[in-house]
């Protein structure tokens, strides 16, 4: 696949970061974390030399970000395979942040725009592969220009994804004034990754609670989809056979204890809302009526997960989840993008990071 096949430029070039990034592992390949050198390619394996071409000019190898190129495959979807001619443009450094820019504004390639972009990354992190996770973005010039093309909604959603797996608070302003503009579900999640000391989202969930309410918020109201119902609370010493047996069952929504072993819970749903439930969730009414959705129960799952962990750390490539929530006297409210977006608007403000 190359980067210009795609007929929606920014959903291609998240496809780029998601499948191309990962690409297929041959074999069974022992999973080496990468050596943090300069121009080096991280992959399934141990890190590996790229091939810098000093024969041809600057401007010769940008105006070749236009071929139909393709990412190198890197068996990991948390490594980016960017290719030899991204890591020789890299190599101009500052030189090369003008000219790529000028060529960004100049071209009307997708392949063209999104190597850009790729090659302002790479010079942000100085060509090094830092690790699985975790990822350090030095180049302040670079940071400065893709958030300049970020306002290119087109290549929104990618730009974001990069620029949220080292996250700068100086984005914010940034990134907030293009949520004003936006819906776009890159840009809400990226959030996430930026700041959670005290984010309106993702509240702990009380462990001792028997009953958990399950509501769903969106444009039109706050409506009572279900309760969790306590049914079985894991010791720390307790062999795991209940539990996991439990598990199998597939109509449980587990929370992993901080203190303790696990609590299953089982939900109820509101039959008096199981129309907006049904159209919300996509579940089966037929299956509603007896209190199963397994897409609702993966979900609240989901989201019991990140309100001990605050941030999932496979967001680092990136995320389009629909759903997000808070929790509030012993509620978890589920909000549908358009109410996130207004959440952190109003939290941007209160913070005087935008106007």
């Amino acid at each position: 696949m190359s980067s210009n096949k795609i007929m929606t430029p920014y959903k291609n070039f998240l496809l780029v970061i998601v499948i191309l990034a990962a690409g297929i592992a041959k074999g069974q390949v022992v999973d080496i974390p990468p050596n943090g050198k300069q121009n080096y390619r991280a992959q399934t394996g141990g890190s590996v030399p790229v091939n810098i071409n000093n024969s041809i000019s600057l401007d010769s190898l940008i105006k070749r970000l236009g071929d139909n190129w393709e990412l190198k495959e890197t068996g990991k979807a948390y490594w980016i395979g960017y290719t030899d001619d991204m890591y020789s443009i890299a190599s101009y450094q500052d030189s090369a942040i003008r000219p790529l820019l000028n060529y960004y504004t100049t071209t009307k390639s997708v392949s063209g725009k999104a190597g850009v972009i790729y090659c302002l990354h790479l010079i942000g992190i100085e060509s090094k592969i830092a690790g699985r996770f975790i990822e350090h973005f030095v180049n302040k010039n670079a940071r400065e220009a893709l958030l300049n093309l970020a306002s290119d909604t087109n290549y929104l959603s990618g730009i974001v994804t990069l620029l949220a797996r080292d996250p700068w608070k100086s984005d914010l302003p940034t990134l907030g004034k293009l949520l004003k503009e936006n819906s776009n579900l890159e840009l809400i999640n990226a959030l996430f990754r930026y700041t959670y000391e005290d984010f309106p989202f993702r509240q702990n969930i009380p462990e001792n609670l028997d009953t958990i309410g399950i509501y769903l918020e969106d444009t039109d109201n706050i409506f009572h989809i279900g309760h969790l119902e306590t049914i079985f609370r894991e010791g720390k010493w307790d062999f795991p056979d209940k539990g996991n047996k439990m598990n199998r069952m597939n109509d449980v929504v587990i929370q992993r204890s901080m203190s303790t072993g696990r609590i299953f819970r089982k939900l109820k749903i509101d039959l008096s809302e199981i129309k907006k439930t049904e159209s919300c969730f996509n579940c089966d009414s037929s299956q509603l009526v007896s209190s199963k959705c397994e897409i609702l129960n993966r979900l609240l799952y989901d989201l019991i997960m990140v309100s001990n962990d605050k941030v999932d750390v496979f967001s680092y490539c990136g995320s389009d989840d629909k759903f997000s929530h808070y929790v509030t006297q012993n509620n978890i409210f589920i909000c549908i993008p358009e109410i996130t977006r207004k959440r952190w608007l109003n939290y941007l403000k209160s913070k005087k990071l935008i106007e």
